[in-house]
């Protein structure tokens, strides 16, 4: 989701489900996979009196252009000899209907897995997980949707690309940080953050565990625009890397 707000603020949380004008219009790549991944939910459509559900930001969906380049852009970060994608896990905190696991997919990395809170949407993108394999004919074995609350995730021991698209508070983004580092030291080792509208950025850097190494806004292209719950046509995206 792309805006924040005091999630103790019961009248912010009311006007933020009137943010989404477009929520309803139906987006390509759905048309193309059968999937559901679009639209929008409001953080109070999410809570279920789950521990951490307050933090939560409710759901949308990345867009695909903006996803891509934000990998392409990423992966001129890597090392030129030891950065190899194909070494890294993706995970995909906060990953709703799943279509950043979809997208994580058609790269070469070594895991792709979508950590979700809500068990109506852990399900729903499990669903839309074997769609698009049937559809894309993909053999991929490697997608893995998981149902839990991402402060208390076991972390791949492999490097790691940990995917954001600003799902809760900053306090919840805070622990996941801690979680990241504890995980390196013991045997992770490199944890890249890809952070969709960073709200938490001064949380993270004011830990001192991760350094920023670029914020850019993407522009989506024209298909993306017009599919775009909010209407609008970029998104801000910045990149972490844990020292």
């Amino acid at each position: 989701m792309r805006y924040s707000y005091d999630c103790e603020d019961q009248s912010t949380l009311a006007s933020a489900s009137k943010t989404a004008p477009n929520r309803g219009a139906l987006h390509p790549f759905d048309v193309k996979y059968g999937t559901d991944t679009g639209g929008y939910l409001g953080p109070e459509d999410l809570v279920k009196g789950r521990e951490n559900d307050a933090h939560n930001y409710g759901y949308s969906a990345i867009a695909p252009s903006v996803f891509r380049e934000a990998c392409r852009r990423w992966r001129e970060t890597l090392p030129a000899v030891s950065g190899r994608i194909e070494a890294y896990s993706f995970v995909d905190v906060g990953a709703g209907k799943g279509r950043a696991i979809l997208l994580a997919a058609e790269l070469p990395f070594r895991k792709v897995i979508g950590v979700e809170i809500s068990e109506e949407l852990a399900s729903l993108a499990q669903k839309n997980v074997a769609r698009w394999n049937r559809v894309a004919r993909s053999k991929s074995k490697n997608i893995r949707m998981v149902h839990a609350d991402a402060a208390k995730f076991r972390w791949p021991r492999t490097p790691l690309l940990v995917y954001l698209y600003n799902p809760f508070a900053c306090s919840l983004v805070a622990k996941v940080s801690e979680s990241l580092a504890a995980a390196a030291a013991s045997g992770a080792g490199l944890v890249d953050l890809l952070y969709v509208n960073p709200t938490c950025t001064d949380t993270l850097t004011g830990q001192g565990l991760f350094v920023r190494l670029w914020t850019a806004r993407i522009p989506m292209d024209e298909a993306d625009q017009q599919a775009d719950p909010y209407g609008t046509t970029s998104d801000l995206v910045s990149v972490f890397r844990l020292k």
